[in-house]
């Protein structure tokens, strides 16, 4: 028999050691037994005294080995030649125990130990979810053949109708953080029909009732909140007392939850927490919106993309970085050129001198701002410039060459400006290789959005390629990286520079002056005011000449970089708002931005800004300061006058390590003290949630109130609030057009208006 459906998922089926395939055809959704792969380990022997055929027939004698072979693979991204390796087949529920054994192999290094079966299924298969396949099943319900008849790299592909649900737990307790022997007062089914509510006296009848509305529904993804850290623990231990098994799995498979270690660890400049426990149903997708990288801002579409890309399991692209998701494409890569991914990263940096690496370690280039209100001033974009340098330049860990001497007489040689080691494009790079498809699918995304087709649909898909692309650069250079190595990261760099300097002189010979430039967006004032035609000739000229796609975002009517904090008359770089002719707004770097900023100081900050829109010129900007300082006022003076919503005055901040861990005595660390002090489990990459309540009060505790803490008597420190938003008023406005003394209403007056 022969089906054709949706590749929503495959687990693997340890009860007969097998894969199970999850197809949709229509609305019903079937798993199907699939033994037509094996998951294979790679042995590769570092000595030579040891003859490969004698080590192989000695693996085959493992209990868990189906049978080996000698193939000739890459062994390293570096090699030129292909090496003799052992292939060592097993079965999908034994692959980690084998890999494990393997490792005890003396002179021996295991390669794919971490690529789970089921992406080695995908791959070798060109198989992915939410790709359409055409399979042949037998009577026993057996795949016999399995075929792909969906193109990963295609731009424009149907999608399957999910039916999805989310689930919400509400707790019985006295107490203010719910623990596990606190029983259930409700449960909310939600989805596209309404809201089902579960409630009453009985928890076990609650849960029964949970159970029958999931077979009912039959949902294909069920969505949480923190449904990996808590909830589908909680409601098995809840279930568990009732002698109830709870089966979310389409398999039959009961809920079984067991208790791992959490972990925080460092991710693009900020903490991150992870659930040890990570929920994973068969034949049903569970996403975690606390956890999920993916769902969270770009929906199932962000799923969908992510997996069609990785041709990983959608639980597992879900909770995936971007890092991730961008080393599973080369793990993709890897495999179809022949080459084995190792376990560790083994090319460590190359020794330098103190001068190479000033010469080196670089970053990239910025123009530094002055700090000022500029007229007539065009914002231009390149597009994926980092990526689009490595595919451009085949910049890779094994195409970088820092020999003196070349046999090849440098035919194949690169030069890379500045800098002494060169690209050898002899052979293409797995890492510009792999990047070659996403920036592809990206562009071509960018063209339906602009044909007004789906354009919800591909503005997300768009973003999940742009958040991958936004962190190539980066894992090319970081040190866990499998195929990552800092030369071929400051190599990237290099180039870069040499762009905008290009861009820089291209605008001086056009009459342009860039008043800000960094890494790969500039702005430019225009001459003789605003000049489309201008514009899109200067876009053209550096798209010609560097290669990469520069664009033109828009027109400013007005842009203002404001002064730096610290030292007036310079500029932060990442600081700056303004007006495009059309009215909008842009703000980027200020309060309205900030996420550990209130409601309250970015409305305040947010008004003054719309005071401020009102000009039209450079002159009418500065005559309406005052007017947006009056708004400002006009916000601190509701401070004190106790007229404003605690709600509303909410901080917030991310927790850099565990509560126990602070020494000094920051409000973030006061808040988590607070709350840990009450039963509330926080590790590092959690977030709290405060209120100031006194900023002077000498005992630190009495500084700040965590949000639930919170009670009908907290009172806020007006004071507090009033600087935050005297200093949004300060980060608006260059310091050349600040009076030299501001005036702020008398504080003792405003301090006797009586507070609620």
């Amino acid at each position: 028999m022969q089906v054709i459906g949706w590749l929503l998922d495959a687990s693997v089926d340890c009860t007969r050691d097998t894969f199970t395939l999850w197809i949709k055809t229509g609305t019903e959704t079937a798993g199907y037994t699939y033994r037509g792969f094996f998951p294979s380990l790679y042995v590769h022997l570092t000595s030579n005294e040891r003859d490969i055929n004698d080590v192989a027939r000695g693996i085959e004698e493992h209990p868990s080995v189906l049978m080996t072979r000698v193939v000739d693979k890459y062994v390293s991204v570096y090699d030129d030649a292909r090496r003799s390796v052992i292939q060592v087949f097993t079965t999908p529920c034994a692959f980690y125990r084998l890999a494990r054994d393997l490792e005890t192999i003396p002179h021996a290094v295991i390669f794919h130990s971490d690529i789970n079966p089921v992406q080695q299924m995908f791959i070798e298969n060109d198989v992915f979810p939410f790709g359409r396949v055409k399979i042949e099943v037998d009577e026993s319900g057996a795949i016999t053949r399995l075929q792909s008849i969906d193109d990963r790299e295609a731009i424009e592909y149907d999608t399957p109708d999910l039916r999805e649900i989310a689930l919400r737990v509400f707790i019985r307790t006295k107490r203010l953080f719910p623990q596990f022997e606190d029983p259930i007062q409700r449960i909310e089914v939600l989805s596209k029909e309404g809201t089902i509510p579960l409630e009453g006296p009985d928890e076990a009848e609650i849960l029964r009732e949970l159970q029958r509305i999931i077979d009912q529904i039959d949902p294909d993804v069920i969505v949480t909140h923190g449904g990996d850290e808590f909830l589908f623990q909680y409601l098995y231990l809840r279930s568990r007392v009732h002698g109830i098994d709870l089966v979310f799995s389409r398999d039959g498979t009961p809920l079984r939850v067991t208790e791992k270690g959490h972990s925080s660890f460092w991710q693009y400049n900020h903490v991150v927490f992870r659930a040890g426990n990570q929920i994973m149903f068969n034949g049903r997708i569970h996403i975690d919106r606390a956890a999920s990288i993916y769902y969270s801002p770009s929906g199932m579409e962000g799923v969908i993309e992510g997996c069609r890309l990785a041709l990983v399991s959608p639980q597992r692209t879900a909770r995936m970085s971007i890092g991730s998701v961008n080393a599973a494409v080369q793990y993709y890569t890897a495999f179809k050129m022949g080459i084995l991914i190792p376990p560790i990263k083994k090319n460590p940096e190359f020794l330098k001198t103190v001068n190479e690496l000033a010469i080196i370690d670089r970053g990239g280039l910025i123009f530094q701002p002055n700090p000022d209100i500029y007229e007539s001033v065009a914002e231009c974009d390149f597009s994926s410039m980092y990526p689009t340098l490595m595919v451009n330049h085949n910049i890779s860990p094994e195409t970088i060459c820092l020999r003196r001497t070349c046999e090849f007489d440098r035919q194949y040689c690169r030069e890379i400006p500045e800098l002494s080691f060169k690209i050898c494009d002899r052979k293409r790079g797995i890492v510009s290789k792999a990047l070659e498809i996403i920036i592809k699918k990206r562009a071509g995304f960018k063209e339906m959005i602009q044909r007004g087709q789906d354009t919800k649909k591909y503005e997300l898909m768009q973003n999940t390629l742009k958040g991958i692309l936004v962190s190539c650069f980066g894992y090319l250079g970081f040190k866990n990286a499998r195929f990552g190595r800092v030369e071929a990261h400051t190599a990237v760099t290099a180039f870069a520079r040499e762009v905008l300097l290009r861009t820089r002189e291209i605008a001086e010979e056009m009459g342009l002056e860039i008043i800000h430039g960094i890494v790969d967006s500039v702005w430019l004032k225009m001459s003789k005011g605003v000049d489309y035609e201008q514009a899109r000739e200067f876009c053209e000229r550096v798209t010609e000449e560097t290669g990469i796609d520069m664009s033109l975002k828009g027109f400013y009517r007005w842009m203002v970089i404001p002064s730096s904090k610290l030292h007036s008359r310079i500029a932060p770089l990442n600081r700056y708002y303004g007006v495009y002719l059309n009215g909008e707004i842009k703000t980027r770097g200020i309060e309205t931005r900030r996420r550990d900023v209130c409601l309250y100081v970015g409305d305040c900050q947010q008004e003054m800004i719309k005071v401020l829109a009102q000009a039209s010129t450079k002159e009418e900007f500065i005559r309406l300061i005052p007017r947006a300082q009056e708004m400002c006022e006009e916000y601190i003076q509701r401070l004190y006058r106790g007229d404003v919503d605690l709600r509303d005055l909410i901080l917030h901040a991310r927790l850099t390590r565990d509560p126990e861990e602070y020494r000094a005595t920051s409000r973030a660390a006061i808040a988590a003290q607070q709350l840990k002090r009450v039963g509330k489990h926080l590790r590092a990459g959690k977030s709290v949630h405060y209120v100031i309540v006194d900023s002077k009060a000498r005992i630190p505790e009495q500084r700040v109130q965590a949000l639930e803490l919170i009670t009908s008597d907290t009172r806020y420190d007006s004071d507090a609030y009033a600087t935050l938003c005297r200093r949004a008023f300060e980060n608006l406005i260059p310091h050349q057009y600040l009076p030299s003394k501001l005036h702020w209403q008398d504080r003792e007056v405003r301090a006797s208006i009586p507070t609620r």
